[in-house]
């Protein structure tokens, strides 16, 4: 299993190019679906669970597939 990294928000906001209304949204369905888990304590945090590599990691098949054929997603 890899090494867990966690992020703030802010950093995720900063990286990601989103507002934080939007942030806010996205990481709460993100976390809803098992993807992230939030880490409460002195400050938040999150970090990315194991069906969450797994997605990605799926995810950049399809790109690649994709790409196979012309298509860019």
């Amino acid at each position: 299993m890899a090494s867990q990294v966690y992020a703030k928000p802010t950093k995720i906001m900063l990286d990601a190019n989103l507002s934080y209304d939007r942030l806010s949204r996205y990481l709460d369905t993100l976390v809803e679906g098992g993807l992230l888990k939030r880490i409460e304590g002195g400050e938040r945090l999150y970090v990315i669970t194991e069906n969450g590599r797994k997605y990605l990691a799926e995810f950049k098949r399809f790109e690649e597939f994709a790409a196979a054929f012309g298509l860019r997603i």
